[in-house]
């Protein structure tokens, strides 16, 4: 019998198997020992869009619990352009309050008018008599949405650094960021670096573990991907969560009696390339100019990173472009670069950012 498909591509949702990062768990067990011990080292997950960064906070939530002690979750929204700092803070507190059990918090967040930190610092200070632990893990996601209101940031950095703070509570906050977003805020503030220096960078995942998050999340459902697919997954996606999710999701769709072989594969891949496009892939080629956009064309034809020189070569020899300015590759290339379209190797060569987004920009000029 063939259950219902297992495989979970919308934002924000827990993937049915947690695969990978188990460096990223151990760090974070390490760290609830410190804390409970002695003092907390607060932590920031960094990492680009789907790479997996809730999903990984959730698990943290999980853990925490397996080891007995409180945790929050908290989904921070994206800040209106003039939202004030106090504003920001209140709606902070408020999602720590949500996300610990409600038979244990009475509190509501303080409306007298005090400077801000003044308040957040009175919260957490009357907040952990009533949780009644050794430890309580406060889960900030999405916080590159307080962009326009950074100085919260600092803000929770200066209370958490209080030695009444440090000294009468025992709280652990672990911030979750897109990369763009946390340079955002260091390069505003500076101290928030050097406060929040328990970094965790989370990348894709390898193939060996796409293999297991496909095949455990289909155990039990009646259905069975060929390996050529599965291979074939991980050379589209490298890795990525989210892709992947989506992909697999679309393949399990197609399946026929309960195998998924590359038969299936190109209305399933379409499906996905298309959705992508919708919800990611328009507003990040739009990022681009469109001198910028032929330099991201070769680099999405080839099956390997380039050197500037042959990106120079391609274009004059192969794509005859007369009146392109030849001479500015680099500066088009590290513009590229800068808005998160391309990547940089090691060996100074240029890749883009996926194969999907490749056909993506290959589908944008064959149209």
């Amino acid at each position: 019998m063939i259950t219902t498909n297992p495989f979970t591509p919308q934002s924000g949702w827990e993937p049915k198997i947690f695969g990978g990062r188990e460096e990223q768990v151990q760090h974070f067990l390490k760290t609830m020992e410190e804390a409970v011990l002695s003092r907390s080292n607060h932590m920031v997950i960094i990492g680009q869009w789907g790479i997996g960064k809730t999903s990984l906070l959730k698990q943290f939530k999980k853990i925490s619990q397996e080891q007995g002690y409180l945790a929050s979750f908290c989904p921070i929204s994206q800040a209106k352009e003039r939202s004030s700092t106090t504003a920001a803070v209140n709606l902070i507190m408020q999602e720590i309050l949500n996300g610990f059990p409600k038979s244990i918090t009475e509190s509501k967040p303080a409306k007298q008018k005090l400077q801000s930190q003044v308040l957040f610092t009175q919260f957490l200070l009357e907040l952990w008599p009533q949780l009644n632990t050794r430890l309580a893990v406060v889960l900030l996601d999405d916080v590159q949405n307080m962009a326009t209101v950074s100085t919260v940031i600092d803000l929770l950095r200066a209370v958490l650094s209080k030695e009444e703070v440090i000294s009468r509570t025992r709280f652990l906050f672990v911030l979750a960021s897109t990369t763009e977003g946390w340079e955002n805020f260091i390069n505003k503030h500076d101290p928030i670096g050097r406060f929040f220096r328990r970094r965790e960078m989370i990348n894709d995942l390898t193939a060996a573990e796409t293999q297991s998050v496909i095949t455990n999340t289909l155990a039990g459902t009646g259905v069975s991907f060929d390996q050529e697919i599965i291979k074939t997954i991980y050379r589209y996606t490298q890795g990525h969560p989210y892709e992947l999710q989506l992909l697999a999701s679309h393949l399990f769709e197609a399946q026929l009696q309960g195998k998924v072989t590359m038969s299936e594969w190109l209305p399933a891949f379409k499906n996905t390339l298309r959705e992508l496009g919708k919800d990611y892939f328009q507003s990040l080629f739009e990022r681009a100019s469109d001198r910028e956009k032929e330099v991201l064309l070769v680099l999405a034809e080839s099956k390997a990173a380039l050197p500037q020189s042959e990106i120079r070569r391609i274009m004059i020899v192969e794509k005859h472009a007369k009146n392109f300015p030849v001479a500015n590759i680099k500066n088009f290339l590290y513009r590229l670069h800068d808005k998160g379209l391309v990547k940089r190797l090691a060996n100074g060569n240029f890749q883009i950012l996926d194969p999907i987004f490749g056909e993506y920009v290959k589908s944008n000029y064959a149209d």
